[in-house]
Formats: C-alpha cells, sequence, structure tokens
C-alpha cells in the first residue's frame, strides 16, 4: 500500500486556446476539471497502475467539499483527509500558442504544525494498521514554517519506521532545508532541471549541465534522485551511478501533473519491486501518458506498456 500526503490540494481546471491574447477577452470552450494537488495526482496514477492507495492531506470549505465528493466518485483510492479552515485552493492552466501552458495557482488554507502534526499522528496510525510500503509527500504547503517537511520527515524516521522509502517531490525553501540536513534524507526527490537550479544558485537549462552537478553533496544519502529533462528525458542518480533516461517524441494534450505521474509511477514499481531499469522506464512512460490527457494524474496502462518499449536507459560513466 502507498499512502500520498497532499497539504494543498486544489480543482485543476484546463483550458485550451489556439492563441491567448493578454489583456484582451479570450472565450474558451469548457474547461477540463478534476482534483489536483501533486500528491493526489501521484496517487491515481499509482492506483490506476494497481497499487493500493490511501490519500490523506488537508481540505477546507465548499471547494474542500466538492474535492472530497470528486474523490470518492473516481472510487479509486481510501481517502482519510483532515478538515482545515479556509478554502481549498483553484489552480488553472491554459493550454495555448503551440503547446505552452499559463498557470494561475491560488495560495489555499494557511496549515499550522500543530495540523501537520495532527497528520504525523494520522499517518503514525496508518502505519500500525496497514501494510504501508511507501510514503509519498507531494507539493507545496501554505506555512510559515519553511522546514516543516524536514521536520515531517524526521517524525517518520524517529517515530514511524526508520527505513520506510518516503518519497519528498517538493521544491523551494522547503526542499532545501531538507538537502541541507544531514541526519535524515528522503529516499526520492524529483526536482526539474530549473529546480537544481534554484537549489545550487546556478543557471541550468540542459540535462548535460545537469549532469554535472548530481555529485553536490547535498545529494549524498538519497537512494533515487530524478531529475526531469521536458522532451529530453531524465537523468537519475541511484547511490553513486547516474542513469541517462531517453524518451521518444509524442503528441501532447497537456503536461499538467506529467511529473507527478512519474513520481506515481516511481513509487508503484518501488512497492512491485520493478528492476531498477524497469523502475525508471515505467516512471517516465506514467509522465508521458499523462501528457497525451486533458486530466491531471491519468494514465493508460496499454500506452505506458507501449512507451516502455520506447524509452532508453544509459549508464553514465562519472567524469
Amino acid at each position: 500500500m502507498i499512502v500520498t500526503v497532499t497539504m494543498n490540494p486544489s480543482i485543476d481546471l484546463a483550458y485550451f486556446i489556439n492563441h491567448f491574447q493578454l489583456g484582451k477577452m479570450n472565450r474558451f470552450d469548457s474547461p477540463t476539471k478534476s482534483v489536483g494537488g501533486k500528491g493526489i495526482n501521484a496517487g491515481r496514477t499509482a492506483a490506476l497502475s494497481g497499487s493500493e492507495v490511501v490519500l490523506t492531506g488537508f481540505l477546507a470549505g465548499d471547494i474542500g467539499d466538492l474535492v472530497e465528493r470528486y474523490l470518492e466518485a473516481e472510487n479509486l483510492f481510501k481517502l482519510d483527509m483532515i478538515p482545515t479552515s479556509g478554502e481549498t485552493r483553484n489552480a488553472i492552466t491554459i493550454m495555448h500558442d503551440n503547446n505552452t501552458h499559463t498557470e494561475i495557482v491560488e495560495s489555499g488554507p494557511e496549515i499550522s504544525d500543530n495540523e501537520v502534526y495532527q497528520l504525523l499522528e494520522k499517518l503514525k496510525k496508518l502505519y500500525q494498521h496497514e501494510q504501508l510500503k511507501v510514503i509519498c509527500i507531494s507539493g507545496s504547503i501554505n506555512s510559515k514554517n519553511e522546514q516543516i517537511y524536514l521536520e515531517m520527515l524526521t517524525y517518520i524516521r524517529e517515530h514511524i519506521d526508520q527505513n520506510i522509502p518516503v518519497f519528498m517531490d517538493i521544491s523551494g525553501k522547503q526542499l532545501l532545508s531538507l538537502l541541507k540536513n544531514n541526519r535524515y534524507k528522503p529516499s526520492f526527490i524529483k526536482p526539474n532541471v530549473h529546480e537544481l537550479g534554484e537549489i545550487l544558485h546556478k543557471e541550468i537549462e540542459t540535462k548535460e549541465q545537469a549532469y554535472s552537478e548530481l555529485t553536490h553533496s547535498y545529494f549524498s544519502g538519497i537512494d533515487y534522485m530524478m531529475i526531469s529533462c521536458g522532451n529530453e528525458g531524465a537523468l537519475c542518480k541511484v547511490g553513486s551511478d547516474i542513469y541517462d533516461i531517453t524518451i521518444p517524441a509524442i503528441d501532447i494534450v497537456n503536461t499538467t501533473g506529467s511529473g507527478d505521474a512519474s513520481v506515481g509511477g516511481f513509487a508503484h514499481a518501488v512497492e512491485h519491486n520493478f528492476s531498477l531499469e524497469n523502475i525508471f522506464k515505467y516512471s517516465m512512460a506514467c509522465g508521458m501518458s499523462n501528457a497525451q490527457h486533458g486530466e491531471v494524474g491519468f494514465i493508460n496502462k496499454a500506452d505506458t506498456e507501449q512507451f516502455m518499449q520506447q524509452i532508453q536507459v544509459k549508464k553514465l560513466l562519472l567524469s
């Protein structure tokens, strides 16, 4: 079983238009509407892959009620969400002008440290009563505490399990506080090339540039590190080994949630003891499948199997 934690879920609205005119009236067809938040998207992919999934996190207000109804209607996972004050956010993606996508994302309800520890106690009870194999914590949190994710990882390691895989698909200051800490490291992180540059305060645009930074001390102690590189594929660091993953060109409908789908696919593959090469391939294939759908975190199993045959994995020699 996989549990995914989404601190800041959303209603995701995807609009499609050939040309978006800034400062003018833009008329759209009805949007593709789905429940989002990185952990929910990853959980959806893992569930569609065949994993048993529990979703937890925070929901607020009328939009939170709507999110819960939508998730129940999907009938893919067990729900164990926590109510909070405020209003769950909307996230709008506009796909326009040759697959450019523009995002408008609300901040969502502010989550207190006490609420976070309430959630951690819930995770502890889940671990005690279910066969949890992976904990996946994904996405942003509206919190004044810039080390709250580090505190969550510390709690898991000291009060739940020292060895259970903990995937943390987060970014910005929260990720940096994790990487600077030498006591506990997450089992998996997945920055893209631009986020890698932000972490290291460098301009990183290509896979080649990213490769030269993967031996940085920040990344020691992390079991799996995936650097997503857009249509160049990805780099994966496992221990001291680095792998280059190349993907075929595909038709794209909406890339929103593709990184989350890759995380969900990775978690599913780890839970089911795939070979290392197939972990990489399945993860990337899930991201590719998601990009061919309007809904976020959605995959087609037949597509993923076909994509896996076209994805190449090459172990690189350290320079």
